[in-house]
């Protein structure tokens, strides 16, 4: 593997791409057909553009985590095969048990990811790059992109973790990616589509619509992403009401609309003078107005959303 093979980038960024359009596209049309709101197409051009520039650094920042696991010579301490633990011979019942491998595989590597996901409402500075993707008002499939340097903190809390601990999915291990992949796209649609009762396991757009909203009272909820069985361990769940679908983003941060506010976002200095962690609820008191001034009403107490 060479430092910089970028035959494999490449690779990467056309299938990664080609799963987004898909699996994003596909909730577009459930956007259109049943829509909890109405974006503006401007905002799905915008949420295109920002993917295509966000896998490419991704295609670059994983390949160099990959090669520095192998120059490091980090390999799995332990391994958890699911898939060795549920088996039969029967191929429309082993097909099933696979599926249900990868889910369970998903729900593990989900235990992680909850806790970076906490941290990332906690510490100021992993708070900046995160709160790109909270700033984003017109949510949807395609408009829901975070940061292009959180792979790095992906890398560290989450995919570093699940090496060590090498969870396996057995028959079809691409069944867990998969789902997680598509998760991404459905959690943010603006669509009336959703898992119902399912979502006590499986986390879908209500769901995670919450941990988005500017509502005081959402605060600090549903952390989880695949899975809401973390959220419900650690007491951050909050189950949505039947018609509750609030409006999401930051009061204090507007949405970065061009190519360089998505680049600059976390490290722009004028957006984060005296702005708490947290979903952006708090006042921006110094170099410039108050968001109590420029939003109108707005708590002062500490919050996170994400």
């Amino acid at each position: 593997m060479y430092v910089l093979d970028f035959e494999e980038m490449a690779q990467f960024f056309v299938k990664s791409f080609t799963l987004v359009a898909i699996f994003a596209t596909t909730c577009v049309v459930l956007e259109v057909i049943f829509p909890a709101y109405r974006y503006s197409f401007a905002s799905y051009v915008r949420g295109a553009r920002n993917w295509v520039i966000r896998i490419g650094c991704g295609a670059v920042i994983w390949h160099l985590y990959a090669v520095g696991l192998k120059l490091l010579g980090i390999k799995p301490l332990l391994t958890v095969n699911f898939g060795a633990l549920l088996h039969s011979n029967n191929p429309i019942i082993n097909t099933g048990l696979a599926v249900l491998s990868g889910v369970l595989v998903a729900i593990a590597g989900d235990f992680f990811y909850y806790w970076m996901h906490r941290a990332q409402h906690a510490v100021p500075f992993l708070w900046r790059l995160h709160a790109t993707h909270h700033s984003i008002r017109e949510l949807s499939a395609w408009n829901c992109n975070h940061h292009l340097t959180e792979p790095f903190v992906y890398a560290l809390f989450v995919t570093l973790p699940l090496t060590l601990i090498n969870f396996e999915s057995g028959v079809v291990p691409v069944v867990a990616m998969t789902l997680i992949t598509f998760q991404a796209h459905l959690s943010h649609s603006s669509t009336r589509v959703n898992l119902g009762p399912l979502r006590y396991i499986i986390g879908d757009n209500k769901f995670h619509r919450i941990h988005h909203s500017m509502e005081p009272h959402h605060r600090h909820r549903n952390y989880g992403f695949f899975t809401t069985v973390w959220d419900t361990v650690f007491r951050t769940a909050y189950w949505p009401k039947k018609d509750e679908w609030p409006q999401v983003g930051l009061r204090d941060q507007s949405e970065p609309l061009t190519v360089r506010d998505y680049f600059m976002f976390p490290f722009d200095k004028r957006r984060w003078i005296r702005t708490k962690v947290g979903n952006g609820m708090r006042g921006v008191e110094a170099g410039g107005l108050k968001a109590a001034e420029r939003d109108g009403r707005v708590r002062s107490d500490s919050s996170s959303a994400a």
